[in-house]
C-alpha cells in the first residue's frame, strides 16, 4: 500500500514538473508522454530499473523541424540576402551554444530526466544535452501538434537571437563594425595588444586585449594575432549590442 502512495505522488510530481515547462513553453502537449520522453536523456535509461525510452530520436526529427523553421523565416526575411549569408546566420541560430542559451533561460536543466552519475558531473548546465533537449522538444511538439506550433515555438524562443546576430554583423569582418563604431564616436581606433603566448611553435594561441577609448573592454584568442582581435571584437560587439556595456 505505501509503494503504491509512493508511486502515486512521484507521478503527481512529474506532472506538476510537465505542466511547469509547458507553461514555460507556452504549448500544451495532447500526449504528455511525449514530453517526458523528450525531457530523458540515456544515462537515465541506463539508471532506470522500468523499460524507457531516451530522447535522441526525437532529438534528431527535432533537428530537421528547427532547420527548416529557421531557413524558411531567413528566406522570408532577408530577400537581399545571398544564399552563402544566409547559411552563416543559420548557422550561429542553431549552433550548440545558441539552443544552449535559450535552454538555459527556460531552466530547462531542472525538467531534464537523467542518471545520478550524469548530474553529479554537471549534466544539467552541459551545453550539449541542453542543446539536444531542446532540439527533442521541438520534435516532440511537431509529432504532437503539427509543424504550424513547432513553428511557433521555434520562432517565440529564437526570433530575437536571429535578429540580433544580423545586428553583430557576423557576415561581416567584426574589427571592421567594432572600428567605424569606434571611430564614429572618439575619432580613433580600438587598440589591440597581445598579452599572451602559449603552446608549441607549430600550434600557438595568442591573447589579445581590447582597449576603447583607454578602457580595458575584452579578451580575444585565437590561434593567429588576427584571429585572436576578431575574436575580441566580435565579444566587444556583443556586449554593446546587449547594453552589457556602454562605449
Amino acid at each position: 500500500m505505501n509503494d503504491d502512495k509512493t508511486k502515486g505522488s512521484e507521478k503527481k510530481r512529474q506532472n506538476r514538473k510537465l505542466q511547469q515547462l509547458e507553461k514555460r513553453l507556452r504549448i500544451t502537449f495532447n500526449n504528455k508522454s511525449l514530453l517526458r520522453r523528450a525531457l530523458t536523456h540515456r544515462s537515465f535509461v541506463n539508471e532506470s530499473t522500468v523499460p524507457v525510452k531516451d530522447n535522441e530520436r526525437l532529438e534528431y526529427l527535432g533537428d530537421s523541424v528547427l532547420a527548416l523553421v529557421v531557413n524558411e523565416y531567413l528566406f522570408k526575411s532577408f530577400e537581399n540576402y545571398p544564399e552563402g549569408d544566409l547559411a552563416k546566420i543559420k548557422s550561429a541560430v542553431v549552433s550548440e551554444v545558441m539552443l544552449a542559451n535559450v535552454a538555459i533561460n527556460l531552466n530547462l536543466g531542472d525538467f531534464i530526466l537523467m542518471g545520478r552519475g550524469e548530474e553529479l558531473t554537471g549534466g544539467r548546465q552541459r551545453q550539449s544535452i541542453l542543446a539536444n533537449t531542446l532540439e527533442a522538444i521541438i520534435g516532440a511538439v511537431y509529432i504532437d501538434s503539427g509543424l504550424t506550433k513547432s513553428k511557433k515555438l521555434v520562432l517565440r524562443l529564437l526570433k530575437k537571437d536571429i535578429q540580433r546576430i544580423d545586428k553583430l554583423s557576423y557576415l561581416r569582418d567584426p574589427k571592421t563594425t567594432l572600428q567605424e563604431i569606434v571611430q564614429k564616436k572618439y575619432k580613433n581606433r580600438p587598440i589591440y595588444t597581445v598579452i599572451q603566448e602559449s603552446g608549441p611553435d607549430h600550434s600557438k594561441i595568442y591573447t589579445v586585449k581590447l582597449v576603447i577609448n583607454d578602457e580595458d573592454i575584452t579578451m580575444g584568442s585565437g590561434s593567429s594575432k588576427r584571429k585572436a582581435e576578431s575574436d575580441a571584437a566580435k565579444k566587444a560587439l556583443e556586449l554593446i549590442y546587449s547594453d552589457r556595456i556602454h562605449i
